[in-house]
């Protein structure tokens, strides 16, 4: 917004100065801004089991050499509303599951989530689940082709109001737009109930206010390939 100054001339010099920082302080609030959740040496910032948690190499480690009983999860501190996460994910073997919550929120003392899952696994991938909630929003088969069984699988996820959009290793996923859905809460790294099994998280990095591109698409495109989920009757 451009401040015509000369016009605002009997304005006392106080009032202006609160006037220009207002506008000011609004407008950097819409700036895409970056925020390391991650310090790649060790769980500061993170809360969750560490008998099944640790760091090694960079990566966020999520192990289990026997049957784990529920789903686990290590919690960023971090509240997100609009933004933009990426982390590159490798589950071994390939046939577990997991996941990376967002927008939700812990809901007893063991940190059970609820709220927003992009789900990791065979037959799984890039699919959007609501944990503890309403399910499954998103069965698309999108990644099945684009994942790396067993490797290292890029995972983008791009919130902005009830639209999301996520895409694995460059290919679009899940494209909704929920209108009942949760529009802040928190970021969470799963590793599923069930046998041993062992999940990485690398290198994430989080953009609040985000730019709306995803996979090489832009904006234009991505409100194209949105599918609106009706609300119950």
């Amino acid at each position: 917004m451009n401040i015509n100054l000369p016009a605002l001339g009997k304005i006392p010099e106080s009032i202006l100065l609160v006037i220009i920082l207002f506008f000011g302080c609004d407008l950097c609030a819409q700036e895409p801004d970056v925020t390391p959740i991650f310090n790649g040496k060790d769980l500061v910032g993170w809360t969750g089991n560490t008998d099944l948690w640790s760091v090694k190499d960079g990566a966020i480690v999520g192990h289990s050499d026997k049957n784990v009983p529920q789903n686990e999860f290590l919690w960023s501190k971090v509240k997100v509303q609009n933004f933009y996460l990426t982390v590159d994910v490798k589950l071994t073997p390939a046939d577990r599951n997991a996941g990376i919550q967002f927008r939700s929120k812990p809901i007893n003392d063991h940190g059970q989530a609820l709220g927003y899952q992009a789900d990791v696994g065979a037959g799984w991938w890039g699919k959007l689940y609501h944990e503890h909630g309403r399910g499954i929003l998103d069965r698309n088969e999108n990644g099945t082709a684009a994942v790396k069984p067993g490797g290292w699988n890029k995972y983008e996820i791009l919130a902005v109001d009830h639209r999301i959009w996520t895409a694995i290793n460059g290919k679009l996923c899940v494209a909704i737009e929920d209108p009942q859905g949760e529009l802040s809460g928190k970021i969470a790294f799963q590793i599923h109930s069930g046998a041993p099994q062992t999940v990485h998280y690398r290198n994430p990095q989080l953009t609040h206010n985000p730019k709306i591109e995803l996979a090489g698409m832009s904006e234009k495109k991505l409100v194209k390939e949105l599918r609106k989920i009706a609300l119950p009757k």
